[in-house]
């Protein structure tokens, strides 16, 4: 288990988008893409167990839905669905199917596109229950501090399928 949380965490970088993907957006790294999700209903769990059959927006529901309940057991306000964060968060993961490692890119198209002066981004990949990765962002002191920052607002995640069914996942803060 210690294994599989490891491998959801990612470095986290708060600083400019990248125009073109490292790998020259070659057909192997372009295998699927994302749906960015509609806003989480408040039925969604995020202990529900894993599925390789599940959405990838189904997933990204359910971790909207724990991090806001990681929020809200700070004190702090729940984050509002951005549909221009839930765009770039689906960009930016598609970017990353097939990639060997996670890796942030520069926020500064995020930035601009959704017109907004700070943003932030947590990565995961995976085949974990969505609390698992949330759990697993708040052991990390990075990505933490992106998921409990007062000073972001909304959000936005959307995940992608990767050739062996797991899922790459972007979380896009706004504030």
């Amino acid at each position: 288990m210690l294994v599989a949380v490891g491998l959801l965490l990612a470095v986290v970088t708060v600083v400019a988008w990248f125009a073109t993907r490292p790998d020259g957006g070659t057909a192997a790294s372009q295998q699927t893409t994302s749906t960015p999700p509609s806003p989480p209903a408040a039925s969604v769990d995020p202990a529900a167990p894993w599925s390789a059959d599940e959405e990838p927006g189904a997933y990204a529901q359910r971790l909207v839905t724990g991090t806001n309940a990681a929020r809200a057991d700070e004190g702090l306000p729940t984050l509002a669905w951005s549909e221009c964060a839930a765009e770039q968060a689906a960009a930016r993961a598609d970017a990353l199917v097939g990639a060997a490692e996670l890796t942030h890119a520069p926020m500064d198209d995020v930035m601009a596109a959704c017109a907004v002066s700070v943003a932030a981004e947590n990565l995961s990949r995976g085949a974990a229950p969505a609390q698992d990765v949330v759990d697993a962002w708040l052991a990390s002191p990075g990505h933490r501090a992106n998921l409990l920052d007062p000073e972001l607002t909304s959000v936005g995640i959307a995940c992608a399928r990767e050739a062996d069914e797991t899922l790459t996942c972007s979380q896009v803060f706004l504030g």
